[in-house]
């Protein structure tokens, strides 16, 4: 489940393309809101995310 403040990986649709990452800003139903790391937002699908596991330290 996505919730704002996740940090995510935009899944790639080419072999070899670099992944985008970012941080939800909002979730609206299935379109998912993302500011990325070079600052632009993006609506995109929730299905096109996959969601960063933050090491705790």
């Amino acid at each position: 489940m996505l919730k704002p403040g996740m940090r995510v990986e935009e899944l790639t649709k080419k072999v070899g393309q670099v992944p985008r990452y970012g941080k939800v800003k909002a979730v609206h139903g299935e379109s998912i809101e993302v500011q990325w790391e070079d600052e632009h937002i993006s609506i995109v699908s929730r299905q096109s995310l996959h969601p960063i596991k933050v090491d705790a330290k």
